[in-house]
């Protein structure tokens, strides 16, 4: 039998270089190639810029007499965890529809998105799409706070007049992450307005606003927390807003849940991006105070082994006018978040560890049952084994054969081993000052 090639079939490279303005209709002129040619963006990956892209400006320009596209976005390509091309061969082939339906879409979408870093490629693990499944969760038992507090969802509105510092707060956090996010799309760095956005949602939304939230949602101030359910309200509308380009099915869902459009019938994907700027300054400084005293407190615990929900005291005697005054406005939520009994003005005269924070010295005294005695020797025999492994590391990087033959990856894998070590002793060192 005689094979003849077919002589109506378009060569798959050359078709494929008609195609920005073939599929308008061309060479009629259609109303499609006159409205969408040419266009704005091609989003491609790097292995086929010679094959197609090339292709469609050259046949663009000939045919046309103008190029089809007026920006090219270079993307990744998604390879396995340890940057393997996958290979059915290899085995490391990871299905999406099987991620999809482990842990969603959105999970799948947002760690792609989150990983689309500039010249790097995506290596893609199932740990990583299950980490973002857990940021999926936050967001969907944040709005559940809200709803068991009450929030109004109803009627929502930019909240004017503030008196409360925690809202004046989040307001210029939500302005400054919508600024962020922004830019970060505009310059199609969307690995950095995913982080943007996750790092506001998580910690500054979630971890910070809605804890600190809590004090005033017990107190009994109806005007306080009026005025939170209003504010924080309007923040997660803004929030769903902003993260709808990413995670679209979570945030849809959730917004018709809400009702959170007037009428109760229009998509999340027809809302617009908040527009008016708002940055309180003196809120912004005291709140980020807060959380610094906050965080340095949890986390001189935790390099003492000492239990995160034990409570202590704290002497301010070697504190300045101005910071014990901060102190004294916001001591009911210091003390609840911070897990602190009491203040005290003077030196308690018993066994304490010291801690600068902000500037400041403060004395921490902890319950009865905590040996800082047996803690400092701890600590002692961690600075001793770290040391040990650093000479380790100093004899390996200080002999000339292993600089030469081993992969450069390693060598600077173990320079910066023996840095991080060197910075953790130093932490050690500062932490054993202070007992």
């Amino acid at each position: 039998m005689e094979l003849k090639r077919d002589e109506d079939v378009l060569d798959t490279w050359f078709s494929s270089g008609l195609w920005p303005f073939a599929t308008l209709g061309w060479p009629k002129k259609t109303p499609e190639v006159e409205k969408f040619y040419p266009t704005s963006v091609l989003v491609t990956g790097f292995d086929i810029i010679f094959f197609w892209v090339a292709r469609m400006i050259m046949m663009g320009t000939e045919f046309l007499k103008e190029e089809p596209f007026k920006k090219i976005y270079v993307h990744a390509l998604v390879r396995d965890e340890k940057g393997q091309k996958m290979s059915k061969s290899k085995g490391n082939v990871i299905d999406p529809l099987e991620l999809i339906e482990k842990y969603s879409a959105d999970a799948l979408r947002f760690t792609l998105l989150s990983m689309a870093s500039p010249g790097r490629d995506v290596k893609l693990s199932e740990d990583r799409v299950k980490g973002y499944r857990n940021f999926l969760n936050k967001i969907w038992n944040a709005n559940n706070f809200l709803r068991q507090n009450e929030c109004d969802f109803s009627d929502i509105k930019k909240p004017e007049n503030l008196k409360l510092t925690i809202n004046k707060w989040i307001l210029s956090e939500l302005v400054k992450v919508k600024n962020e996010t922004e830019n970060s799309l505009k310059n199609y760095r969307f690995d950095e307005a995913a982080k943007n956005i996750y790092q506001f949602v998580w910690h500054s939304f979630c971890d910070w606003y809605l804890e600190l939230s809590k004090t005033v949602f017990n107190s009994k101030n109806e005007e306080d927390i009026k005025e939170l359910r209003q504010t924080s309200a309007y923040v997660f509308k803004e929030i769903l807003i902003i993260l709808h380009p990413f995670i679209p099915f979570v945030t849809e869902e959730i917004w018709l849940n809400n009702k959170l459009d007037k009428n109760g019938g229009e998509f999340l994907m027809h809302a617009n991006w908040l527009e008016n700027d708002y940055h309180e300054k003196k809120s912004y400084d005291e709140i980020n105070n807060i959380i610094n005293f906050i965080t340095s407190i949890r986390s001189f615990k935790n390099e003492l082994n000492i239990s995160p929900g034990s409570f202590i005291e704290i002497s301010t005697e070697n504190t300045n006018k101005e910071y014990k005054n901060f102190l004294s406005a916001n001591e009911n939520i210091l003390k609840k978040n911070g897990r602190i009994k009491s203040f005290h003005d003077n030196d308690l005269k018993k066994s304490s560890a010291s801690i600068v924070i902000n500037g400041e010295l403060f004395k921490l005294y902890f319950d009865e049952d905590v040996d800082l005695n047996m803690i400092k020797s701890t600590l002692e025999k961690k600075i001793k084994k770290i040391s040990e492994e650093m000479k380790k590391i100093d004899v390996r990087l200080s002999k000339k054969s292993f600089v030469d033959r081993a992969p450069q990856n390693i060598v600077e894998q173990e320079k910066s081993n023996f840095a991080n070590l060197k910075k953790d002793v130093k932490k050690i060192e500062l932490t054993l000052k202070g007992l």
